[in-house]
């Protein structure tokens, strides 16, 4: 059995899906920020797996960092022989615009450039494991609007804006990685959960408490990735979007497939990969 790897494992439905995957005797990898919160999740994992069954250190990476997408990936490759889903789950939502390390607009860089890279530097392990891919939007993606001469929002930012651009992005990705590589990839809604994505608000303890009771746990919006991962339609998709384990619609915007390709190449230039024969390498520094 390969590995399920799980990117914003710290909290929040990455948290909450890795130990359920664990529960059901899946080797999951999680990956997240927080240190201390990986460790917490780690034991929950540990004492949710069933006997016999390993459960892999976390892995503590910045998703900001494309050199830490990149260790990533590297430390993946060599501790998971086999990959049998990635799940690109990790996101942030900052209250004011921030660049990251390498100087790309925040949730951008973190929701969209961070998955991509990742995904193109383990295309041809997934490859060989006939792995899945799978990619947390929401149904904020039909408020996206992708300008690709302004992919910094250095003209209209907003929190709103720049988070269901990445959401759009999510599933523009998804499309495209599904018609270079022949993958099964697939994107979905969690739903209106309690999460961490709005963690550096100045109100975020406040809005976690009324989260509380208008949102739903992390366990419901956890349950459509799990399906994803474990069942026979993640392993073959008959759609590109779904929402409580069932196909649903997407955008118009999000079914445009000039604008997929389009986005594909700017990224590939963005983080600096060239293509090759539908998969990707890395540039040199």
């Amino acid at each position: 059995m390969g590995h399920v790897v799980i990117t914003g494992a710290s909290s929040g439905i990455g948290a909450a899906s890795a130990i359920e995957l664990a529960r059901r005797g899946r080797v999951v990898l999680a990956v997240g920020r927080s240190e201390s919160k990986l460790a917490n999740v780690h034991r929950q994992m540990v004492a949710a797996a069933p006997p016999g069954v390993h459960v892999p250190p976390p892995c503590r990476v910045d998703l900001a960092s494309l050199k830490d997408v990149r260790r990533l990936a590297s430390f993946i490759l060599e501790r998971c022989a086999f990959i049998d889903a990635l799940v690109n789950n990790a996101g942030v939502q900052p209250v004011r615009r921030q660049l990251s390390q390498n100087g790309f607009e925040l949730t951008f860089a973190v929701n969209h450039l961070a998955p991509f890279l990742l995904t193109n530097l383990l295309i041809d392990r997934l490859r060989t494991s006939n792995g899945r891919v799978i990619t947390t939007s929401s149904s904020n993606h039909a408020d996206g609007m992708l300008d690709l001469s302004d992919l910094q929002l250095e003209k209209r930012w907003t929190s709103a804006a720049a988070y269901d651009r990445s959401k759009l992005a999510n599933i523009l990705f998804t499309i495209e990685l599904r018609t270079r590589t022949g993958l099964p990839a697939s994107s979905f809604h969690p739903g209106s959960i309690t999460t961490d994505l709005n963690r550096d608000s100045p109100f975020f303890r406040l809005e976690k408490l009324i989260e509380r009771f208008v949102y739903g746990k992390p366990e419901h919006g956890a349950a459509t990735l799990v399906w994803l991962v474990t069942s026979a339609e993640g392993g073959a998709p008959t759609a590109v979007y779904y929402v409580d384990c069932a196909p649903a619609a997407i955008s118009e915007t999000a079914r445009d497939p000039v604008l997929a390709a389009r986005l594909w190449q700017v990224s590939e230039r963005l983080v600096g990969l060239h293509a090759t024969c539908g998969s990707a390498e890395r540039a040199s520094p």
